[in-house]
C-alpha cells in the first residue's frame, strides 16, 4: 500500500515539474507537499516493518525462553542425581580409605569397592541455547538481566563445573592407573584390599573426594536455573 502512495505521489511530483499551468511558487509549494506526503508515508511504512519485525523476534523470544524453562528444569534434576551421587561416592572412598591393613576383607568392602569406579559428570542441555546464540538472537531478550543470568549459567557456571569435573576425573584416572597396575598379577579380594589399604592406595582415595569447590559450583548452576526460570515464570505468567 506504502508502495503504490509513493508511485502516485512521485508521479504527481514528475508532473507539475513538467506542467506549465502555474507559476514557479505554486509548483513549489505543491512539489513541497507530495514530497512531504512521500517521506510521510514511507516513514509509516518503516515504523510499521519495524513494529511487525518486534514482534515477530519477541515471539521467537517467547518460544526460546519457555522452551529453555524446561531445558533448565531438567538440568536442575540432574544436578540433583549427580550431586547425590559424589556425596555417595565420597562416603565409598572415605570407608575405603580409612580400612585397617592389619584387618581382612569382607562383604561390605566388596561392595564399596564395586562403587569405586563410576563416572558422575553432569552433561547439561545446551542445544536450545547455542542455536540462538549462533543466530544472533539472544541480544533480542530485552530483559538486560535476565540475558545476563544466561550468558553467566551458560558461559561461565557450566565451563566451571566441567572444570572441577575434569579435576576429579583427572584423580580418577590417577586410582585408576594405580589399582591396574596393583591388580596386573592377582586382582583377588584379598589383593585388591591390600592395594586400597597400602599408603599409595590410601592417599590415592583420599583425594577422590570431590573438593567443596566442585558442589559450590553445582549449587551455583543451581541456583541460577532456578531464578532464571522464576524470571522466565513472571514474564510469561500466562502462558
Amino acid at each position: 500500500m506504502a508502495e503504490l502512495e509513493v508511485a502516485k505521489h512521485g508521479k504527481n511530483v514528475v508532473d507539475l515539474v513538467a506542467s506549465k499551468e502555474h507559476g514557479l511558487g505554486h509548483k513549489l509549494r505543491e512539489i513541497a507537499l507530495e514530497i512531504a506526503i512521500i517521506v510521510f508515508a514511507v516513514s509509516i511504512s518503516i515504523w510499521f516493518h519495524g513494529m511487525s519485525e518486534h514482534r515477530h523476534e519477541q515471539a521467537q523470544v517467547k518460544a526460546f525462553l519457555l522452551g529453555l524453562k524446561s531445558d533448565l528444569a531438567r538440568d536442575v534434576e540432574d544436578l540433583g542425581f549427580v550431586v547425590q551421587a559424589y556425596r555417595e561416592a565420597d562416603a565409598t572412598y572415605q570407608y575405603l580409605a580409612a580400612l585397617d591393613p592389619k584387618a581382612a576383607p569382607d562383604e561390605q568392602f566388596e561392595k564399596q569397592f564395586a562403587r569405586a569406579d563410576v563416572n558422575r559428570y553432569f552433561v547439561p542441555v545446551t542445544s536450545r541455547f547455542e542455536g540462538f546464540k549462533s543466530g544472533g538472537k539472544l541480544t533480542n531478550i530485552e530483559d538486560e538481566a535476565l540475558l545476563n543470568d544466561i550468558l553467566t549459567l551458560y558461559q561461565y557456571a557450566h565451563p566451571a563445573i566441567r572444570r572441577s569435573e575434569g579435576a576429579w576425573g583427572g584423580n580418577q584416572e590417577k586410582m585408576r592407573a594405580y589399582l591396574d597396575n596393583a591388580l596386573e598379577q592377582d586382582d583377588s579380594r584379598d589383593q585388591a584390599y591390600r592395594a586400597v589399604t597400602a599408603a599409595p592406595g590410601k592417599r590415592r582415595l583420599r583425594k577422590m573426594v570431590a573438593y567443596p569447590q566442585l558442589y559450590e559450583r553445582y549449587a551455583t548452576a543451581i541456583a541460577l536455573s532456578k531464578k532464571i526460570s522464576d524470571r522466565i515464570d513472571v514474564l510469561y505468567k500466562a502462558s
